[in-house]
């Protein structure tokens, strides 16, 4: 990697803390960083109309739903930036559904090969993707889970496609150094939007008795409305960074159904400080969680398995308790230090082919 230059091309973080996503991928590798903002939602701001017409040009343009670029306009923009060399150099799109080159000719031009991440999981990926151009003109894709892969194999050849697990900041993500007396309650939480399963959530917290479980819940208001306040929900408002640590420390279990995965920051942050994770085997989630050390449940949508098995960790509190110190040395493999070595080799493996 000695001598070559790297870009990283991302969208602008609104609401993501920089200990979260694939930013602090940028900080490990020392990579150069080039932002580009979601111009329909500034436009939106000052008038709806105009600002989702531009975001429908974008969607039919790039062909995915979640585009983040305006055509033409940002990629001359992001050109500019990446300016002209002779030596070889790579530009990484981060995040491939909201920002992916049409075409790599005019990249190619200028000594760089065009390398895209996508995160969308396979339910979704018709929906997202409208059409393969986001990713399958690229010299390179990453997978964050091999669950993508058929999706993806369908437009780029498997010698162009690699998957590289998600990371986590393992030195902010930690186990507390005290952890809170036993509550009366068991501390269940979930917290997050994507693929959550919050209605099936709900039918499993309704059956859970009010004065052995406290399910601390943060979510968007669209999915508030799944549960009935009181009982043995809690509806958390919106954390700060150092109120989510404190919630992932001091939480019994991380209960998370999903209807689907690729990676999940959630998961990932909990494991790294010591809170066990209950969760079905959905998409990638074998990929990323343990079951020697964490609880993965069938992918049955089947309530009283859940509530059976939460009733007996309930009884039973020293079992995942106990597991902690496990959970922790797993999450410790998805270290982004460790992660951004296979970055490393994926991109000398790119620069590589000439």
């Amino acid at each position: 990697m000695k001598g070559k230059t790297i870009y990283h091309v991302t969208r602008v973080p609104v609401t993501i803390p920089l200990t979260s996503g694939m930013m602090p991928l940028t900080v490990e590798l020392g990579v150069e960083q080039i932002r580009f903002s979601l111009r329909w939602h500034n436009l939106q701001q000052h008038s709806w109309r105009l600002g989702d017409a531009l975001r429908q040009w974008g969607i039919r343009y790039y062909g995915t739903e979640w585009n983040g670029l305006v055509p033409i306009l940002d990629e001359r923009l992001i050109l500019w930036r990446l300016g002209r060399s002779r030596e070889p150099r790579i530009a990484h799109f981060l995040w491939g559904e909201y920002g992916a080159p049409k075409r790599v000719e005019p990249y190619h031009c200028r000594g760089l090969r065009v390398v895209v991440s996508v995160h969308c999981s396979a339910r979704r990926w018709e929906r997202v993707w409208l059409r393969p151009d986001g990713y399958a003109n690229a010299d390179h894709v990453v997978l964050t889970s091999e669950s993508q892969r058929p999706c993806v194999e369908r437009h780029v050849p498997s010698e162009r496609v690699t998957t590289i697990l998600h990371g986590v900041v393992t030195d902010y993500f930690a186990p507390p150094a005290v952890r809170e007396p036993r509550a009366a309650r068991y501390r269940l939480l979930l917290t997050g939007n994507t693929e959550r399963d919050h209605e099936f959530a709900a039918q499993v917290a309704a059956k859970l008795p009010a004065d052995k479980f406290e399910w601390r819940i943060r979510t968007d208001s669209g999915d508030r409305k799944h549960y009935q306040v009181g009982g043995s929900v809690t509806l958390l408002p919106r954390l700060s960074d150092a109120d989510l640590l404190m919630e992932y420390q001091q939480a019994d279990v991380l209960a998370l159904p999903m209807l689907d995965s690729a990676a999940n920051n959630v998961i990932l942050e909990s494991m790294a400080c010591g809170t066990p994770v209950m969760t079905n085997c959905a998409g990638g989630v074998p990929e990323y969680v343990a079951s020697d050390c964490n609880f993965v449940l069938s992918n049955d949508r089947n309530v009283d398995e859940w509530v059976e098995k939460l009733l007996w960790l309930e009884r039973n509190r020293e079992v995942a308790e106990q597991m902690r110190p496990a959970t922790r040395a797993w999450a410790e493999r998805f270290d982004w230090k460790i992660i951004a070595e296979q970055y490393r080799a994926m991109y000398r493996d790119v620069l590589g082919r000439g």
